[in-house]
């Protein structure tokens, strides 16, 4: 070989192997491409996923509301915790009445005497320390935490003013209460306009007991447990039952405008997989009546 031609073969050598880095870095950024139009592809069809239930809680809840004028346990959108399996996947989820749960916003009534001590007894039950009640006192209460400087020192700083609770993530905010108390005070509690009651047939026969100090404990719970079999039909009907029970009048401290026996608020919980992809979604339902329906008052997302 000539030095001439080992020259062009060196030359030639160099080119063959710039087309193939070449190619390699095209075929790279083609493969990235395609993994990311799927992971898109996968991302929205979760999306369908999660908007199916959606649809399907907010005709259930309606369905309900043209047959019955009362909420308990047994009706078909409390007994219906979905599991549906995917050629690639699933989708579980449930419909929760919020107005079975103890509403952190009772905690600024001052009329509502007996939810604070009805508070400290639910952190009990759910295994979180008087801490964790202390943090969401002081950041409810009218004008914010009286020391701010922890949620100055956050990032983004954050100037908490208290009051009414918006939505229950809003504790989220809290600083030193940890995510794992958070969700476990999410399944016992929600965040809702104050005033409204709490339903004797979801409601936990406990948390009852603790929002009626004035009854006799045995009483309700004897009444309270036969919900299942004969679900109250009325207030007045429980009236009636507690009464006759206990062969009197109730005290006048009892307030039954903060009992009902239906419910309007709902919540969603929602967990779909897709080839690997999962997304959850929590949806807040607002039901009013036979007219107006069920509307979506809140969703939050997150897909991973």
């Amino acid at each position: 070989m000539t030095r001439q031609a080992g020259f062009v073969l060196v030359n030639a050598l160099v080119i063959v192997a710039a087309l193939a880095g070449a190619a390699v870095f095209l075929l790279t950024r083609a493969e990235g491409g395609r993994a990311r139009l799927q992971a898109s592809q996968t991302a929205g069809q979760l999306s369908y996923y999660l908007d199916a239930f959606d649809a399907l809680a907010i005709t259930m809840l309606n369905a309900d509301l043209m047959t019955s004028n009362h909420d308990d346990a047994n009706e078909a959108w409390a007994k219906t915790d979905i599991a549906v399996p995917l050629d690639r996947g699933r989708v579980v989820s449930r419909i929760l009445d919020q107005q079975a749960l103890f509403n952190l916003n009772w905690l600024n009534d001052p009329t509502h005497d007996a939810a604070q001590s009805a508070f400290d007894k639910l952190l009990q039950r759910a295994s979180l320390s008087p801490r964790v009640g202390d943090l969401i006192r002081d950041f409810i209460q009218p004008g914010g935490p009286d020391n701010k400087r922890a949620y100055a020192a956050l990032t983004p700083a954050r100037a908490p003013i208290g009051g009414a609770l918006l939505m229950f993530d809003q504790i989220s905010e809290i600083p030193g209460l940890r995510p794992q108390e958070t969700d476990r005070l999410r399944a016992v509690a929600t965040a809702l306009p104050g005033g409204l009651p709490v339903n004797i047939n979801t409601a936990s026969v406990e948390m009852l007991v603790d929002l009626m100090p004035t009854l006799p404990p045995s009483t309700l719970y004897q009444i309270l447990n036969t919900r299942d079999r004969t679900p109250f039909l009325s207030v007045d009907g429980f009236i009636d039952a507690l009464e006759d029970r206990l062969g009197e009048q109730l005290p006048e401290e009892f307030s039954p405008a903060r009992l009902t026996v239906s419910s309007e608020w709902f919540r969603t919980d929602i967990a779909a997989e897709l080839d690997g992809q999962h997304a959850r979604r929590m949806t807040l339902l607002y039901r009013l009546n036979r007219q107006s329906g069920t509307h979506v008052r809140l969703r939050v997302s997150q897909y991973d």
